[in-house]
This record gives structure tokens, C-alpha cells and sequence, in this order.
């Protein structure tokens, strides 16, 4: 029977929550123990048993993340035994209590054992806390890599195209800027035995679909707006390093720099919705381990359960009325004109007209490169009123924790 780093122990109530973790933890290299990546070996299995041995023997520690709903539950008072049976014979922790609600009291789980509150803590955010807590322990952990791309296909302006003349004159004219060379050459990249293209010329050919797209030639566009029909009439194999090359291009530039504020946007709302999509997780994972090094100057980064940025507002509906506070991720947003050093934003046009919450929503979607249906308001009023920012305020980027 497999070993776990990790033991995940919840209720169906918390399940969103720690299914981020879960897939943050296993995209990170942890052995994770959550049932949904253990379908088929749970099927048929005497659950009693098996979960008794799992919890009590067969990880370094269990994660219990505690609710009203958790105390509650037939199940997880048995894992929570498993588990503090094997706590018992322990002379080191075990059990490590992650808090929905710390006013709850779980039997046999001292009041002075050390916890995680969740409150406001981001799924992601607490699955490095884990990650932390075990290489601190002595775990190394390592995560396997389908996916690897030469230094000059992640800087593709070094690409050397003499190298790959099966390309060369497709990449020459993809990079020409004019759509009636751009359109062929599109075309001719589907003409190709795909499976015979080596992994950077695919990932540097994919690149070039996305800027081409970006600059609006037709063909390119609709490619990104149907991305799963197009991608379904090629294998597997290259569809995912096209893929992977469509999503660099959106945050690193031909240098291979990363962008900061000034992604290539334009088209990632339609790359974005493959993000759930199971036939492309690989290649969901591949970006958001490129992007973790950044993952503090982006709103969101892409993931296989669709983050969801929640804006926090202080409306008040005086006369006139006005928006005034806006809080992400525990950081106020709303700050003196003369602080705005995003210059290269539009979102400061909004501090002189007033604007409705869809004008709002639309406009941080734009400037922020978040999807709409990716943020939610706090509140959300489906009121028709217009608001307006206080004089001498404007709207800041959501890039710091």
C-alpha cells in the first residue's frame, strides 16, 4: 500500500477549499492522501479498514482541517481517531490542525496544540505553509517535469531558425506583422506532421499563434476562440506544447523576461478557459510552476479550480455615492492619485466620472488580466447606481500580499 507525506482529513462541507490544497500540494511534488486522487484504489474497498490504516499508519502527518460540519461527521470522527491513535505513540506531532472556525472543539485535540487559522488564508497559501512544514522536517521533495524547453525557445528571439528549416519560414512569417503573410503561414503549421516537430518548435510555434492572435489576424483568433475544437483535431502530445508556448507568450516576453503588470492579455481570457479542463492539466500545471517565482505580482495565476479573486468594497450610498475602500487579499487598493505608478494602466480614468459596478467589474477584469467571471464583488448590487471614487483617489494593482 502506497506512503503519503500528507493525509488530508475534512468534511464534503470544506471540499472546494481543500481541493485547491490538494492540487497545490500534488503539483508541488507532495504525496497527498485526498480521496478524490484515490477513486479507483477506494472502489470496493472496506473504508473502515482502509482509512484506519491510512490515517494511523501510512503518513508522515494528517492535516485536519476543523469546521462545525467536521466534528459533526461519521467519517471524520473516525479518521480523527485513526489519526490521534497515532499521535499517541508518537514523540513528535502528527496532527496538524488547520482552523475553519476556532471556536469549534474537537475531542482528544488540546486547546494548546498549534494551528493554521483559515480565515482569509488562500488555499495556495496554505498548501506552502504544508510544504514548509515538511522540507522543515527533512523532506525533500521533487516534482516530476513532463515538460522542458531549451533556454533560446523560452528566449525565442535567439531561436535558431537555420536549425529547423521545417519552421523557419513559418516562425519568419508569423513575426512579419502583416496579416497576409501571417494567415498562410497559420494555416501551414497544421499542414505539418506534428508528432515529427521537436518539443521547442512546438512550444516556440505556439508562442507565435498567441502574438499573432494578439495582433488580430483572423485565422489566429479563431484558434484562441475555439481552442479546445482546434486543439482536439491534432495528438495530444503537440497540442500541449503548443499550448504551453501560448501561455508563456502571454507572460514572458521574447527575452524571456517576465512581463510584471504588462501581460500580453489580450487573448487570455480564451486561453484561460481550458483551465478545467482534465485532457490539459499537465499543461496547467506546467505554467503555474513557471510562474511561481511571481505568483506575488499577479491577481491570479492560472489553475486547474479557477481562482477566484474577491474584491472586498465599502459602498456608501450617499449623495453623491461613492466606493470607499476596495480590499484584495487583505491589501487596500485605493490610494492617493500621486502613488499611482502604473502608467501604462487605463484604470485611473475612472477617478474622474462616475461608473456603475458592471463598468467596475469590466474595467479591473481588463486591467488587472483577470477573466469577469473570475472576480466577485463583495457586495455585488444589481442596483443601477452609479458610483465615484473620493477625490484625489485612484485604483491600485493587486500584486502584494
Amino acid at each position: 500500500m502506497s506512503k503519503y507525506h500528507i493525509a488530508l482529513s475534512f468534511a464534503g462541507e470544506d471540499r472546494d477549499y481543500v481541493d485547491r490544497v490538494a492540487n497545490h500540494l500534488r503539483e508541488n511534488g507532495v504525496e497527498v492522501f485526498y480521496d478524490k486522487f484515490e477513486e479507483t484504489k477506494l472502489w470496493g474497498k472496506d473504508l473502515y479498514t482502509y482509512l484506519t490504516d491510512i490515517y494511523q499508519n501510512r503518513a508522515l502527518y494528517t492535516v485536519m482541517f476543523v469546521s462545525e460540519a467536521y466534528k459533526e461527521k461519521l467519517w471524520t470522527n473516525h479518521e480523527r481517531k485513526s489519526a490521534q491513535a497515532r499521535a499517541f505513540t508518537e514523540s513528535q506531532e502528527y496532527i496538524l490542525p488547520a482552523m475553519f472556525d476556532e471556536a469549534v472543539e474537537i475531542p482528544g485535540l488540546l486547546k494548546t496544540t498549534g494551528y493554521i487559522s483559515l480565515r482569509g488564508l488562500e488555499p495556495e497559501k496554505f498548501g506552502d505553509k504544508i510544504i514548509q512544514k515538511l522540507e522543515d522536517s527533512g523532506v525533500s521533495l521533487q516534482v516530476e517535469e513532463k515538460f522542458s524547453y531549451s533556454s533560446f525557445a523560452k528566449a525565442d528571439i535567439d531561436f535558431p531558425l537555420a536549425d529547423y528549416p521545417s519552421v523557419s519560414q513559418i516562425l519568419t512569417d508569423l513575426k512579419s506583422s502583416n496579416w497576409y503573410t501571417q494567415n498562410p503561414a497559420i494555416n501551414k503549421i497544421f499542414q505539418l506532421d506534428l508528432n515529427n516537430l521537436s518539443d521547442d518548435e512546438l512550444f516556440v510555434l505556439g508562442r507565435n499563434i498567441y502574438q499573432t492572435a494578439c495582433g488580430g489576424e483572423n485565422k489566429a483568433n479563431d484558434i484562441l476562440d475555439n481552442l479546445r475544437r482546434e486543439m482536439a483535431t491534432i495528438p495530444q502530445a503537440p497540442a500541449e506544447h503548443l499550448i504551453n508556448g501560448m501561455f508563456y507568450e502571454v507572460y514572458f516576453d521574447s527575452k524571456g523576461e517576465f512581463r510584471g503588470r504588462n501581460l500580453k492579455s489580450r487573448c487570455l481570457d480564451e486561453l484561460l478557459e481550458i483551465q478545467s479542463v482534465e485532457k490539459y492539466s499537465d499543461s496547467i500545471s506546467f505554467i503555474k510552476r513557471v510562474l511561481q517565482p511571481y505568483k506575488d505580482q499577479l491577481p491570479i495565476i492560472p489553475n486547474s479550480n479557477p481562482q477566484i479573486l474577491i474584491v472586498e468594497l465599502d459602498l456608501q450610498k450617499k449623495d453623491p455615492p461613492s466606493i470607499e475602500s476596495i480590499v484584495v487579499k487583505g491589501q487596500e487598493l485605493l490610494i492617493d492619485t500621486e502613488e499611482d505608478e502604473d502608467s501604462f494602466s487605463n484604470i485611473w480614468k475612472l477617478s474622474f466620472r462616475e461608473f456603475s459596478l458592471d463598468t467596475f467589474k469590466e474595467t479591473i477584469s481588463r486591467e488587472w488580466h483577470v477573466p469577469e467571471k473570475q472576480i466577485e464583488l463583495r457586495p455585488e448590487s444589481g442596483e443601477a447606481i452609479k458610483y465615484s471614487l473620493p477625490k484625489g483617489k485612484t485604483i491600485g494593482y493587486p500584486d502584494s500580499e
